[in-house]
């Protein structure tokens, strides 16, 4: 029968080959615009076999991983430093690609509803958050790492970066305000790592600062609480930061495929830990959260 979103994947497939060719259009192409293209050509690949998919479940899977390679796309295209003409418009149109393509995400997959009871299986569920006013506590104390390392601390061979100049975004794909806090910030916790359920995600602008963390967790806080968190990265990194609770995911809402937990939108996100964040989202594709 073929997946229903093929059409919608071929006109994104053919918009992320105009971006792609106005980031090759140059000569001399820089190192880090090179890398971000790989990451353009990857995501027409993922598109190609979505528009050629059998089956629904497959079709959603590689939109899913197309998704997730233009969000990570999208926060690195933020962070180029060269001089390019066409990072800006291969910006503006992968921000609209992806317009295209997250609604598909949502929609629900049609298969059959398995036998049993629809509870998840305890083996799936991710790791309950600690939100209390008491300092932070691990999300899974076997799973802290070694010893933490101060946020200053730094490779010996990376110089310490200059704060990059911020591209001038539109307010539309700016994050809402901040709520005013009442009363004392909640301390919570998350631990990010390359296969955790918890991870950064990012809106239409790209910028990881605009952006915030996914924590997994069936203990969500309530919308719009302030926060303090608490973010350890592999390798012993960390970093502190304020936000509050800007989307709760219901571990009750069988219909949805989400993980449950909460998405801390970040206030004020500081350069050092903004370039931590960046440092791991080069490495895992951060999630995509429609502002």
């Amino acid at each position: 029968m073929g997946y229903s979103g093929a059409d919608d994947a071929r006109n994104a497939r053919e918009s992320l080959g105009k971006a792609l060719e106005v980031l090759q259009q140059e000569a001399d192409v820089p190192e880090e615009v090179l890398a971000i293209t790989q990451n353009v050509a990857q995501a027409i690949r993922a598109l190609f076999e979505a528009e050629h998919a059998s089956t629904e479940p497959d079709g959603k899977t590689c939109v899913k991983s197309a998704l997730g390679t233009l969000s990570q796309t999208l926060a690195l295209l933020q962070d180029v430093k060269s001089q390019h003409d066409g990072v800006l418009t291969a910006t503006e149109n992968i921000a609209d690609v992806i317009s295209i393509l997250f609604p598909l995400t949502n929609k629900p997959s049609t298969r059959p509803e398995p036998k049993g009871s629809s509870d998840r299986p305890p083996s799936s569920s991710p790791a309950p958050a600690r939100a209390s006013s008491q300092p932070p506590a691990s999300v899974r104390p076997s799973e802290r790492p070694a010893p933490k390392k101060p946020l200053s601390r730094k490779p010996s061979s990376s110089p310490r970066p200059r704060a990059p100049e911020r591209k001038v975004i539109p307010p539309s794909m700016l994050p809402p305000p901040a709520p005013l806090p009442k009363g004392q910030r909640r301390r919570v916790e998350a631990n990010l790592g390359a296969t955790t359920q918890s991870n950064f995600y990012v809106g239409f602008s790209g910028e990881i600062a605009h952006g915030g963390v996914f924590l997994a967790t069936y203990e969500a806080l309530a919308k719009d609480t302030s926060v303090s968190m608490l973010v350890t990265l592999p390798g012993g990194f960390e970093f502190e930061c304020e936000g509050y609770v800007r989307f709760v995911r219901d571990p009750m809402d069988f219909a949805s495929e989400s993980e449950p937990g909460m998405g801390i939108q970040f206030e004020g996100l500081p350069n050092e830990a903004r370039e931590l964040a960046l440092r791991f989202v080069r490495q895992r594709p951060p999630m995509f959260y429609d502002v």
